[in-house]
């Protein structure tokens, strides 16, 4: 070969040899670990769900009978006494019934008197031994019957009676009307269920809020623990509330087991309003006749009254406009203002806020009237009101001030970013270890006694420290967790300890592409 080659064959062979020299002799990357303090401090529980506001007592009121609804004399936002009358049924059908029971009970009556007659003949006969025993136990008979037929009569006639009354429909609470599920003229029909013409709220002060708890969480729920609840309509403000009853009834939706839980709240007066804030009591439907029937007309009716001196007719005007009747003008509103004010105002301004054209009995069996009737309406500035969207959180545990670690230190596992794999005091790192019939999460050791019975290993939480530039496992027990830290006991801890929650970069030699660019493990 010539020089030349053998020269060029020559550097070839060095070029190659240091290039290999120098990847094999290079030093290797150094995986950056991000640390965290295991500190001191507060750990608390918490359980978040969605429920729904409510009354804390809401009653329905139905009817008993059918029949067409002839009157409604009250509305939504209707404040009511407890056996005001609210509706009526129509009572035509009912009264000829009454009619009919009375007739027969008359008829029944009678033929008892004329049973009773003949058998009292028959004893005085037969004491003379003039009629036959047989024929005086006929008479007796017939006479027991006739009285079991007016006692039946009777029945009857108390019936209908009945019946009749239960077409005035009246509350059973003192309230508010929440919801009117009916009109004039509609056909309600009681015959397999009683249908519902009212929702009546008996007190507005006071909330009660409903929320699904899961079954695995539901033991940590106990009565008297504190919770907080955001509306969306005030997203800013926290309610407090605390649980009152955990109720023992499952609620199964797709295989998913839930259980009720209530809690109660006080309706706070809407922020900014001073006039709520001052008379709280007035929210409290039921209480005080005197200030409820101010509300008929609002709190500006009362101010008109003259409990604020001599009420000035424009104002008055200004502040009730938006609530009086459809077709009412602002000089027919002076004139009945001035002329109760001329008469001494001994009336409720009420009157003349909510007074409607027309009779109000006409209004009251006209379809759609009782939208235009007048009477005490609940005008009071709460926060919270039947429906709404509830964003609770319940403090189901507290810690103080324990040792507490961040929960991405219990869910890291180093062994994707060490490149050589050598034995430790426990498993190997990264290694899966079957025990109990199942692979080992790479959060932590499993311990246990597999069996072919399904017995279940208990997996151990692990923290990882760094010691002599490598990372060690260190045994702990998990306690409570806030979401963010979790609480954590076992041997060797101190505070202030250092422990691994992850590298800097994790594109490591050695390391493993984890999914998702997340850390490899998980906490239970």
């Amino acid at each position: 070969m010539k020089r030349n080659t053998w020269i060029g064959l020559g550097i070839g062979v060095v070029l190659v040899a240091g290039g290999a020299a120098y990847v094999w002799n290079r030093p290797k990357d150094e995986v950056k670990w991000r640390m965290a303090k295991l500190d001191r401090g507060n750990v608390t529980q918490r359980i978040n769900a969605t429920g729904a506001v409510s009354p804390v007592v809401q009653v329905a009121v139905g009817t008993q009978v059918s029949g067409v609804i002839s009157a409604l004399y009250v509305d939504y936002n209707s404040i009511v006494k407890k056996g005001q009358l609210i509706a009526q049924i129509d009572p035509t059908i009912w009264e000829t019934q009454l009619a009919d029971a009375k007739a027969g009970l008359e008829r029944a009556k009678t033929n008892m008197d004329d049973a009773r007659r003949q058998y009292e003949r028959a004893k005085r006969l037969a004491a003379d031994k003039l009629l036959a025993d047989q024929d005086l136990e006929a008479k007796q008979v017939a006479y027991q019957t006739s009285v079991t037929t007016m006692e039946n009569a009777k029945a009857s006639m108390d019936r209908a009676k009945a019946n009749l009354d239960y077409c005035n429909i009246t509350a059973p609470v003192d309230g508010v009307v929440i919801s009117r599920l009916a009109d004039v003229g509609q056909t309600v029909a009681a015959s397999f269920s009683t249908p519902n013409l009212f929702q009546i709220a008996q007190d507005l002060s006071k909330m009660k809020v409903q929320v699904n708890i899961g079954e695995s969480d539901i033991d940590e729920i106990k009565v008297g623990q504190r919770a907080l609840f955001t509306v969306d309509s005030l997203p800013d403000k926290q309610f407090m509330a605390a649980v009152s009853l955990v109720r023992q009834e499952p609620i199964t939706t797709q295989n998913v087991v839930n259980y009720v839980v209530e809690m109660i709240v006080p309706n706070e007066p809407l922020p900014g309003s001073e006039e709520d804030a001052k008379a709280p009591a007035a929210h409290e439907p039921g209480k005080g006749g005197g200030r409820e029937a101010g509300k008929a007309g609002g709190r500006d009716a009362g101010k008109a009254e003259g409990r604020e001196g001599a009420p000035d007719p424009e104002k008055a005007w200004e502040r009730m406009k938006d609530r009086l009747p459809a077709g009412t003008t602002k000089q027919e509103f002076l004139k009945r203002f001035k002329e109760r004010q001329a008469s001494g105002g001994g009336k409720a301004m009420s009157a003349v806020s909510s007074a409607p054209v027309g009779d109000p009995k006409a209004l009251a069996r006209i379809p759609g009237g009782a939208s235009q009737l007048g009477g005490p309406k609940f005008t009071g500035n709460l926060a919270l009101r039947s429906g709404m969207t509830a964003n609770v959180t319940i403090s189901t545990n507290q810690r103080r001030d324990v040792l507490r670690v961040p929960n991405s230190a219990l869910r890291f596992n180093p062994s994707a970013f060490i490149k050589d794999d050598k034995k430790t005091d426990g498993p190997r790192l990264g290694q899966p270890m079957v025990m109990g019939g199942g692979p080992r999460p790479a959060g932590g050791a499993q311990t246990g006694t597999g069996s072919k019975g399904g017995m279940v290993a208990r997996r151990e939480d692990r923290i990882w420290v760094l010691e002599n530039g490598k990372p060690k496992a260190i045994v702990v027990k998990a306690g409570i967790s806030d979401g963010q830290f979790t609480e954590v006991t076992g041997e060797g801890l101190t505070e202030g300890m250092q422990v691994l929650v992850g590298v800097d970069n994790s594109k490591q030699a050695g390391a493993a592409p984890l999914p998702l660019g997340g850390t490899q493990g998980g906490r239970r």
